[in-house]
């Protein structure tokens, strides 16, 4: 019987997103290596099942409550439930800051785990082309740039509530949370970094790179900001007139997906297909050569480690966060700076055409997968708690 013991919280576990997908297989890798996972609390529910398959052996617990009242409903839940260890998703400042107040106040050692960049609260992604193509972005802009010294110091006060240290998802995001605070010894001596769990088999993959097919996949949520989704289509219309025996593949949804849809009806490009939500990922890169990823930032881009494991080569924006942790530029495979998509369809068009280096650097990226041991993972988590 375990005596190790690691709950828990998530704002909603329930819909499809990066959060819920590490998190459940984070509970699992737990479980398997012994460590009990008693209770997943969530301050809301959206829908009425999970879109992941969440283990039987957990409780869940649905608070239901505004974030003005989570505090005292979560300190009422810690002493109830006994609970003293505890990992949250800590990417919603008000929520954390709530959380991290009721845990001390429980006596409940609870880690942050910080899935995004620190750039994605503080910072607004608007170029220069954003605001001359639509001028009432630069109010936007200006206001954003108004309120960052004060995101500043809630994000501060946040991370100094957070005694037992946050967890980065990536280097990446990291290196960028001590920066900001390079004059907070506090702050950075306390910022950490545990890569998420690989809920696929990696040794178990076998993929035939030369029976790919002419195929580039982007997958993700198709939304604006820090998904930056509509520079992808604007990127292959630069270049798919050129190459009409390779097809863009677009696997998720989102608020921009009839936009994208419209776009590529106007554009009467061809060879591109939208999928919107899709479960067998692995069909998809198993039998694609490319991936791609257009994000302005990410905490740690899951579809890009799955992309790695299958084979795929790498093609991403030089986003905020963690895909340095995955990319090496002309090394391991190709950064574009951000909201360039023509240097974005130049970069594909050049993978397209060239077997060698995109060979090169399926080669060198498939090496970064050694960071991703879940053995090393549990042995981080195990550390962090003291079991």
């Amino acid at each position: 019987m375990s005596f190790s013991k690691i709950n828990f919280f998530i704002v909603d576990h329930t819909p499809i997103g990066g959060v819920q997908r590490v998190s459940c297989s984070l509970i699992d890798l737990f479980l398997q290596n012994g460590i009990d996972v008693d209770y997943l609390i969530s301050q809301r529910n959206n829908y009425e099942k999970p879109n992941f398959p969440y283990s039987d052996k957990v409780k869940y617990i649905n608070l239901n409550c505004s974030t003005k009242d989570l505090e005292k409903r979560l300190y009422e839940q810690f002493v109830k439930l006994k609970i003293k260890n505890l990992i949250f998703s800590g990417d919603n400042m008000s929520v954390s800051i709530a959380l991290l107040k009721a845990a001390k106040s429980a006596g409940v050692k609870a880690i942050p785990q910080y899935h995004g960049s620190p750039h994605a609260y503080l910072d607004k992604y608007i170029s220069f082309n954003d605001i001359l193509n639509k001028p009432i972005l630069f109010f936007k802009y200006a206001i954003a740039k108004i309120f960052r010294p004060f995101k500043i110091l809630k994000l501060k006060k946040y991370l100094l509530l957070a005694e037992h240290g946050l967890a980065c998802v990536s280097k990446g995001s990291a290196e960028e949370i001590k920066k900001i605070y390079k004059n907070s010894p506090r702050i950075t001596k306390n910022v950490f970094t545990i890569y998420n769990p690989s809920h696929i088999d990696i040794d178990s993959i076998s993929c035939d790179v030369a029976a790919k097919k002419k195929k580039i996949v982007y997958l993700s949520r198709l939304e604006d900001k820090h998904k930056n989704s509509f520079l992808i289509v604007k990127s292959w219309n630069e270049i798919a007139y050129k190459y009409p025996d390779w097809e863009l593949h677009i696997l998720g949804d989102g608020s921009i997906s009839d936009k994208m849809k419209d776009y590529v009806i106007k554009k009467k490009i061809n060879n591109v297909v939208f999928h919107g939500m899709v479960t067998d990922i692995a069909t998809h890169l198993s039998s694609s050569k490319i991936s791609i990823l257009s994000s302005n930032c990410e905490g740690l881009p899951t579809s890009i480690v799955e992309s790695i494991c299958y084979r795929n080569a790498i093609i991403s924006t030089m986003s905020n966060g963690g895909i340095i942790d995955l990319v090496e530029n002309e090394i391991s495979g190709l950064l574009v700076p951000r909201n360039d998509h023509k240097a974005f369809g130049r970069s594909m068009e050049r993978l397209m055409t060239n077997d060698a280096l995109r060979n090169q650097y399926i080669e060198e990226s498939y090496k970064v997968l050694q960071k991703f041991t879940n053995e090393k993972i549990v042995l981080q988590w195990k550390e962090r708690f003291n079991l």
